[in-house]
């Protein structure tokens, strides 16, 4: 019988697969001789971390599926005809850190892992291939890993979001307050501190409704980005509270500010969904950073403030400069 005839595959098979590109079947007949190709059932496992076997699998027919997890998670990808799957474990000589399974009902090429160093030996074109796809592996992964961090950063910002008003919420706050306090205190820098309500919002939500108050809040949201300078910080502090750090800015040019916003905010004609047109007011209380504040207290010195301006007639604007001396405007 002609040796070639007990070769698991043809020549025509090899010249096909795309991991011989190149390849000169002689070259490497004589190693695939000692290999056997096999059918699989889908589901079927082929390669597993827990059970290492380092063996080369070279796609005949079919479709397999590598899965990947971790602590973060899990990656799937497929392998197609004419690839391969173990390669990994057989060039660093570690266990596999994948698994493989046969997603559909697949044929295989089976070449051991000595076999398979052995015609890297033999075969200069064959290394270059193994290259190629390892090099296009390593760079779909890097695409993936590129990807998932955008979508890591698209969900860290959005849990940052005030979903209804676009502003930021109490989560960034703690973290860029923070940040910002301690510059401002370790170079001595001006900071004013903002605390804004709508008066009587829940004569808004008794009277037209909860989706006419989550309209007002939008508009009041809009008006206080639109008073603001780019390097402010605005918050929704939650309800109808909102928050504003101003950074290297001195009580005096926050009084102008809180003015401005409070006038805007009185003179807006807010037209709701039910075809009505309201007007509302707010009240802001505001302070200026002194050493050794930390976010609680400054937010406490302007709260204070802004209770006052609420207790003294509402829309109203007032300064808390520290040990009750309270300035309304």
């Amino acid at each position: 019988m002609d040796e070639l005839e007990t070769l698991p595959i043809s020549r025509a098979q090899f010249q096909k697969l795309d991991i011989f590109k190149n390849v000169a079947f002689e070259s490497l007949a004589g190693y695939l001789l000692g290999c056997k190709t096999i059918t699989v059932e889908p589901g079927t496992l082929l390669i597993d971390p827990n059970q290492p076997k380092r063996r080369l699998l070279i796609l005949l027919d079919g479709l397999l599926q590598v899965v990947m997890k971790s602590q973060g998670g899990s990656f799937s990808d497929n392998i197609l005809p004419g690839h391969c799957a173990g390669e990994m474990s057989i060039f660093d000589n570690v266990k596999p850190s994948a698994q493989v399974f046969a997603k559909e009902k697949s044929t295989l090429l089976v070449i051991d892992a000595g076999t398979a160093l052995a015609m890297l030996n033999a075969s200069h074109d064959l290394c270059l291939n193994f290259l190629q796809l390892l090099s296009s592996r390593l760079r779909n992964n890097n695409k993936v890993v590129c990807e998932e961090e955008y979508h890591i950063r698209c969900i860290e910002e959005n849990a940052k979001a005030d979903s209804l008003t676009g502003l930021h919420n109490r989560r960034w706050l703690e973290e860029m307050y923070t940040r910002e306090l301690k510059r401002s205190n370790e170079g001595d820098f001006h900071l004013s501190a903002f605390m804004l309500d709508i008066d009587h919002f829940k004569n808004i939500n008794d009277t037209f409704g909860h989706i006419a108050g989550d309209q007002v809040l939008i508009a009041i949201a809009k008006c206080i980005t639109n008073c603001l300078r780019p390097s402010d910080m605005p918050v929704r502090y939650g309800g109808e509270e909102f928050t504003v750090f101003l950074p290297n800015t001195t009580s005096e040019n926050a009084k102008i500010i809180a003015e401005r916003l409070r006038s805007c905010v009185e003179k807006m004609q807010i037209a709701l969904s039910s075809g009505e047109v309201i007007s509302v007011t707010v009240s802001v209380g505001f302070t200026e950073r002194q050493q050794g504040d930390t976010v609680e207290s400054i937010i406490k010195r302007a709260d204070d403030a802004l209770y006052y301006a609420k207790e003294s007639g509402r829309n109203r604007v007032c300064l808390n400069l520290g040990e009750d001396s309270m300035f309304l405007f």
